[in-house]
């Protein structure tokens, strides 16, 4: 299906295993999309998984999320990239231990009480009991555009076309496309790279929402209509220990 811009789209940074907070923001996104009258596209800008403990959670959440809202898409991240490979049967040895350095023992753990070093026995039990996590992730995109926006997790390289970007840069890339300060054939919305205020962050070409929400407590939306950036939105752990959302305008 083509999507409208004129529709209201959430594009949701990395989570991490936070399913807390995505719970709270997901159910901002159905209250404030009810008042409007429209369902939203929610677009997950990719890492869902690693460092935080629920990372089982947020799967089910976005998978969910995906069959709620109709256009709604999920983009592959780096670390989701491990996961997937897993499930595949290709993660070798070297992305093995990077993921594991990087986080992926909180997520093996929250799905198995096997061994880390037991990556075939993890696996198997994950496609046993969750395949709709594997199918998840084998339908996740590369990037989304959506009228004069192009949603990825890391960014682009400067100077490619959208169709011609490699899957690593998509992924990856910091260095070339975050110090770029020309315009792009779009306005590239991404997550990968923590933002220096911990607060979502809009530039002349370019929209950052990965806040950090695993050591943080504030994961980041940013929300846009008409085909125009409206607002931001995030979540805010308070003393008390409740979540609450708060707006902020670009």
């Amino acid at each position: 299906m083509t999507e409208d811009p004129a529709s209201e789209i959430y594009a949701i940074g990395d989570i991490h295993g936070r399913a807390d907070l995505l719970e709270v923001l997901l159910r901002h996104v159905a209250v404030a999309s009810g008042q409007g009258g429209l369902k939203p596209i929610v677009i997950f800008l990719g890492d869902l998984i690693d460092r935080g403990p629920r990372s089982p959670q947020v799967l089910d959440l976005v998978a969910s999320t995906l069959e709620l809202y109709p256009g709604s898409r999920l983009v592959l991240g780096n670390h989701d990239f491990y996961l997937r490979a897993l499930l595949r049967g290709e993660l070798v040895p070297e992305d093995a231990v990077n993921w594991m350095d990087w986080g992926g023992v909180a997520t093996v753990s929250a799905y198995s009480d096997l061994p880390v070093p037991d990556f075939e026995g993890i696996a198997a039990e994950i496609r046993e009991a969750f395949p709709h996590h594997a199918h998840l992730l084998e339908s996740a995109l590369t990037y989304k555009e959506i009228g004069r926006f192009c949603f990825v997790h890391a960014g682009i390289r400067p100077g490619v076309l959208l169709t011609a970007q490699t899957d690593y840069d998509l992924r990856w890339i910091r260095a070339g496309f975050l110090d770029h300060v020309d315009a792009f054939d779009h306005i590239v919305v991404h997550g990968h790279t923590i933002t220096n205020s911990l607060l979502p962050e809009m530039y002349d070409n370019r929209i950052a929402v990965d806040t950090a929400a695993y050591r943080t407590g504030r994961l980041s939306a940013a929300v846009i209509r008409q085909d125009r950036l409206s607002h931001f939105i995030f979540t805010k752990l308070n003393p008390t220990g409740d979540i609450s959302v708060e707006v902020l305008l670009p």
